[in-house]
């Protein structure tokens, strides 16, 4: 199968399954210009047009199709994406899902805010926006609601979701908003949160673990004082070998098994890694205009399902220790194993695997 016929079956996928709902040439311009990120680890025009496969368009071609497709206002990226979140959880019914809020930057030019699903120790985005540090296209807690909201209307009706936050994005009006769609939270608090105790005694959340080796649990306690003092459970732990402690909030009785799952909140700073310098280079872009960034984000998160879905269907069928890895070491993410196989089905003319929809974790 040559690379053009494996474009062909990938532009089918993306225009029958993932975003029937876009018109099929920019359906096709998408995938055929996310396959070529997903090959050459780049997102920059320059880097993609020359991998184009042959047969298909000349890179000159590439490029300005890309800038094209980069500058059309009648493709809606926000909505385009929230169709392919809808298209990706359509089998996830009854799974426990873990959903990851999180800001990314790109140098001191843009940011994206993302809401993410785990997978595989990666993340698979659903939804981001972006915007410059200085102009956000409306005031940060609105923003946050309005893509938890519109993230809820893609999800199962009977999947159980638990929303994890780091600290700069632990605010009252999250847990508000949590209650609201009847999500589980687990969010990292400030160290100079107020906290209201059982026995009536007010702190600071940091007095709590102030010293290493601490662990503190406590249950059905206040919080947040000037959001007049939210009832949730927290847990204080200060691990000997880590610089801080952990000041965690749920809606689940807290222990330290919270730990273990707040912990997979790093699988977005692993993904951010493959859409910059570890894989898809996003900080080498020019995109600086942030309607021309959405539509680029787009791009890029089909390329980053692309890869993850390939990766896990290779690790499926046993590929990634009859070809890739040394059996004593594990090398590759799902991400980065799926990079390998495109690439090898390139250069051997032959597909590894079909390429899958993505399977629920």
């Amino acid at each position: 199968m040559s690379a053009a016929e494996m474009v062909r079956q990938w532009q089918q996928t993306v225009k029958l399954n993932l975003l029937s709902g876009l018109h099929a040439h920019q359906a096709k311009a998408l995938a055929l210009i996310s396959w070529t990120m997903a090959l050459a680890g780049s997102c920059c025009a320059g880097a993609v047009a020359p991998l184009a496969p042959a047969g298909m368009t000349k890179p000159a071609s590439v490029r300005r199709r890309i800038e094209r497709l980069l500058a059309n206002e009648r493709l809606e990226a926000i909505e385009a994406m929230l169709q392919l979140a809808g298209s990706i959880l359509r089998d996830w019914g009854g799974r426990r899902l873990l959903l990851i809020l999180d800001e990314t930057p790109k140098a001191n030019d843009l940011r994206c805010m993302k809401l993410s699903v785990a997978y595989h120790k990666r993340t698979v985005t659903l939804l981001s926006v972006c915007y410059t540090p200085d102009r956000p296209p409306m005031p940060m807690p609105r923003l946050v609601r309005w893509m938890l909201r519109r993230v809820a209307a893609c999800l199962p009706q009977d999947a159980t979701v638990t929303l994890l936050a780091d600290r700069g994005l632990c605010w009252p009006t999250i847990i508000r908003q949590c209650r609201r769609l009847q999500w589980h939270y687990l969010l990292r608090l400030q160290s100079d949160t107020r906290v209201r105790l059982a026995d009536g005694r007010e702190t600071v959340v940091s007095q709590l673990a102030a010293a290493r080796g601490t662990r503190w649990f406590g249950q059905n306690l206040r919080v947040f004082k000037k959001a007049r003092w939210l009832r949730a459970d927290v847990a204080a732990v200060w691990e000997p070998q880590c610089k801080e402690p952990w000041l965690l909030v749920s809606d689940t009785t807290a222990s330290y098994a919270c730990c273990g799952r707040y912990c997979k909140r790093v699988w977005c700073e692993q993904s951010h890694r493959d859409e910059k310098s570890c894989g898809l280079n996003w900080q080498r872009s020019r995109v600086n205009d942030p309607d021309h960034a959405q539509r680029l984000m787009l791009l890029m998160a089909l390329a980053n399902l692309l890869c993850i879905a390939t990766g896990a269907a290779a690790i499926k069928r046993g590929l990634r220790r009859r070809l890739f890895e040394p059996r004593w070491r594990r090398m590759n993410s799902v991400f980065g194993l799926g990079r390998h196989c495109l690439a090898y089905a390139v250069t051997h003319e032959q597909p590894m695997v079909p390429i899958p929809a993505l399977p629920p974790p």
